[in-house]
């Protein structure tokens, strides 16, 4: 081989190797910048999730504290004629909200079923 061959070999390898290290630096900037999407995309859906988590366990402390007024009133209401009447009633109410509530978690957390 030539000495001018060999020069032009080198030049091409030399721009061969310049443009495949440009492609990893654009390819690393891009997966850079997916990564910190991503990322904050999961902190923002964390914050989201935490803060509905908050706002559900405030709405179920509020519920509770409803229905133990509620039946405080229908004792109060019923205890001069049918307190034993009113005590059954109330704990048939606890116990039905208790199955709705079983129920409803069983089917939320029951695994999808695949697509056929």
């Amino acid at each position: 081989m030539s000495e001018s061959h060999m020069a032009d070999l080198a030049e091409r390898a030399s721009a061969v190797l310049a443009t495949v290290g440009r492609l990893g630096t654009m390819l690393s900037g891009i997966v850079g910048e997916r990564t910190s999407r991503l990322t904050n995309a999961f902190r923002a859906e964390v914050r989201r999730v935490a803060s509905a988590l908050a706002l559900a366990l405030v709405a179920a402390v509020f519920a509770i504290a409803a229905a133990g007024f509620a039946a405080v009133a229908v004792l109060a209401a019923m205890w001069d004629t049918h307190p034993v009447l009113g005590a059954g009633l109330l704990a048939g109410g606890f116990a039905l909200l208790a199955v709705i509530a079983v129920l409803l978690v069983r089917s939320a957390t029951r695994p999808a079923e695949p697509h056929r």
